[in-house]
């Protein structure tokens, strides 16, 4: 299956940006960032690239003709062509030691690691594209609030005055609810800039416009996987796979590296014409190099080395997925009961609702602990490849 076959697959299963006629859904999102993002072509484009090299190192030598015309331009009977020899060759170099197939074994390895790769690369495009979903979701309750914010200063403002006015009230209140005027004004538009940030950047990863609303649960806090399934999880991603494909794909250099120390034999079979009487016979030989200064010493012990460094990228990825995860999970359980309290109202904060500031500081801490929440979220199903039945038929071989 080409790349285009494949995208175009893509392109059938989740379509192209629509004309939003209602919010966009979570789902709708993630089908637009895989069908739509260049990362994905790109990665696609990797596989083919690899398919293409494991088609090319399966290829045997070409064979070579080869035309030898001798004894003539001398003189006296080989004066012209009268005595030339003309012959007519075809030579064939023969791999031996297994070169061809270790060879393909090497670039079946790399098709392997592609696709791998590709897959990592989605699962991180996919969890990029649910944060920034949910960033947008968080953007757009925070231009509500910062809304209801300024709409509740500007009544108390105008109470105020009229207090002010029937001097009921001391200049210093009124001071004071122009300053929270003032400060709801500001926080409404650092608020339409974050809206605006937040959307672009949905945008730019869906590869598409997005409209002016989206549909999230907020309130639907999702769960928090067990430990130790999240620990399985990263241990079992693409990347670590890829890793242990590199390790195996090094070793089979290392085979590669040594089979090429033996020198290929080329055979030939042709036919000579003797110009002066027009007999003709077969001629046929045989030659091979003579290893005695080249015997690839450098390239057997570069492939040594990459053996172990293919063995440590694999443990230095292995570590760094394992406390990525260990990270992710605390994450998750912290955030989990900073939200569950404020959604519960278990915190003193709420026990102030009547001042309008402290109001909008435990809303906006609450989204700010929801924030943290999907963002650590994503980075689990990233590492637990929850996305993966969206995009494995994608990357999957002929």
């Amino acid at each position: 299956m080409t790349s285009a076959l494949r995208l175009s697959m893509a392109v059938l299963l989740f379509g192209t940006a629509p004309a939003w006629a209602e919010p966009m859904t979570r789902e709708a999102a993630l089908g637009l960032a895989l069908a739509n993002n260049p990362r994905v072509s790109a990665a696609l484009a990797g596989i083919e690239g690899a398919e293409g090299a494991r088609e090319q190192a399966a290829l045997r030598p070409n064979p070579e003709a080869a035309l030898d015309i001798e004894n003539f331009a001398g003189q006296d009977e080989l004066k012209g062509f009268d005595g030339a020899e003309a012959t007519l060759e075809i030579r064939q170099e023969i791999e031996l030691a297994g070169k061809r197939a270790k060879r393909s074994d090497i670039a079946a390895y790399q098709t392997q690691i592609a696709r791998e790769q590709a897959m990592a690369e989605s699962l991180s495009l996919l969890a990029e594209a649910d944060y920034a979903f949910m960033r947008l979701a968080i953007a757009q309750e925070r231009m509500a609030l910062a809304e209801k914010r300024l709409h509740l200063a500007d009544e108390t403002h105008d109470a105020v005055k009229k207090r002010v006015s029937a001097a009921a009230a001391s200049d210093i209140q009124h001071t004071k609810a122009d300053i929270e005027q003032s400060a709801a004004k500001l926080a409404k538009v650092k608020t339409q800039s974050a809206l605006a940030e937040a959307r672009s950047a949905l945008a730019a990863l869906l590869a598409a416009p997005v409209p002016d609303g989206v549909q999230a649960g907020l309130e639907d806090l999702p769960d928090v996987p067990e430990r130790e399934a999240l620990l399985a999880g990263a241990q079992q991603s693409p990347q670590i796979r890829a890793g242990a494909l590199a390790q195996t794909q090094a070793q089979s250099q290392f085979d590669l590296a040594k089979a090429m120390a033996v020198p290929n034999p080329t055979f030939g079979l042709g036919i000579r014409r003797f110009q002066e009487d027009d007999g003709t016979a077969l001629v046929a030989g045989v030659s091979f190099p003579l290893p005695v200064f080249n015997r690839n010493q450098g390239e057997i012990r570069q492939a040594k080395a990459a053996i172990a460094q293919a063995d440590a990228a694999a443990r230095q990825q292995e570590i760094g997925l394992t406390q990525m995860a260990d990270s992710v999970w605390d994450r998750l359980m912290a955030y989990e009961q900073a939200s569950e309290g404020y959604r519960a109202g278990r915190f003193s904060f709420l026990d102030l609702l009547d001042a309008q500031r402290t109001l909008y500081e435990v809303q906006e801490a609450r989204l700010d602990s929801l924030s943290g929440l999907y963002q650590a979220k994503a980075e689990a199903e990233f590492l637990m490849g929850v996305h993966a039945p969206l995009i494995e038929n994608m990357f999957q071989g002929e």
